[in-house]
């Protein structure tokens, strides 16, 4: 095996690690679940907004597209569930301008995996198109649901 095949080897095994969230996605039962909860920690260190926040949420998005292509490539599938880095990017988007909390971080955990399961409206659109990047917008678009429902929510119990 020459060098330039090995080091491709180490670059796939990478983006599949960050494709996967570091193996998460390739766990047993319910990997989109335990993928959301990866977002968890991010949230909390970047504290909802600002630089630290902002900055974490554009290195997931700049991976995701990547990672997920590369992990699609090496399954075959057109939306395999071992890709999770979709449901981080989708997540961090939801919590977006809402400060780290046990009930916002249950309230906006529990509207994303519901948009994400249940897809409606564009989420469903971008879930039947083929290509990395739709597999990621669709989660994208539940992010956005799930923000947009906490905040409908949050000012109506005032």
């Amino acid at each position: 095996m020459s060098i330039f095949q090995v080091n491709r080897f180490r670059w796939k095994l990478a983006w599949r690690a960050v494709a996967s969230g570091f193996g998460t996605g390739y766990l047993p039962f319910m990997p989109g679940t335990f993928g959301s909860l990866l977002a968890l920690p991010l949230w909390y260190l970047g504290g909802g907004s600002g630089i630290a926040h902002f900055a974490m949420l554009a290195a997931v998005l700049m991976l995701s597209v990547p990672a997920a292509g590369v992990e699609m490539a090496e399954t075959g599938e057109k939306d395999p569930s071992s890709v999770v880095i979709d449901e981080v990017a989708g997540m961090l988007l939801a919590a977006t301008g809402i400060p780290w909390g046990w009930k916002p971080v249950l309230m906006l955990f529990l509207l994303f995996r519901f948009f994400d399961i249940v897809k409606i409206g564009p989420a469903a659109w971008a879930n039947e198109r083929k290509g990395a990047a739709y597999v990621v917008a669709d989660d994208l678009v539940a992010g956005v649901y799930a923000h947009l429902s906490y905040r409908g929510i949050a000012w109506l119990t005032g």
